[in-house]
């Protein structure tokens, strides 16, 4: 069995999509993710698969091997000021 070291998550900010890479290994709960990124939870909905995931979620709870590259979605929301 492999462990995945590195997932790709699909980041749309504003309607400028792109892909980034995390270290996965790091991942405990969802909100990891946005941390690895350096994003702020107040201006970003996290999807896993197309619905909503709340920051809390457990990644063990998810299961790794349900897991994949673009399976998470991030939709940030930039204001202007």
């Amino acid at each position: 069995m492999n462990l995945i070291e590195k997932i790709i998550v699909e980041l749309d900010q504003n309607g400028i999509q792109s892909n980034k890479e995390i270290n996965f290994s790091n991942l405990k709960i969802a909100a990891d993710i946005l941390k690895e990124l350096k994003i702020n939870e107040e201006t970003a909905l996290l999807f896993f698969k197309g619905n909503p995931i709340p920051f809390d979620e457990k990644i063990e709870e998810i299961g790794l091997s349900n897991i994949h590259d673009g399976d998470f979605r991030i939709l940030k929301v930039i204001f202007d000021e």
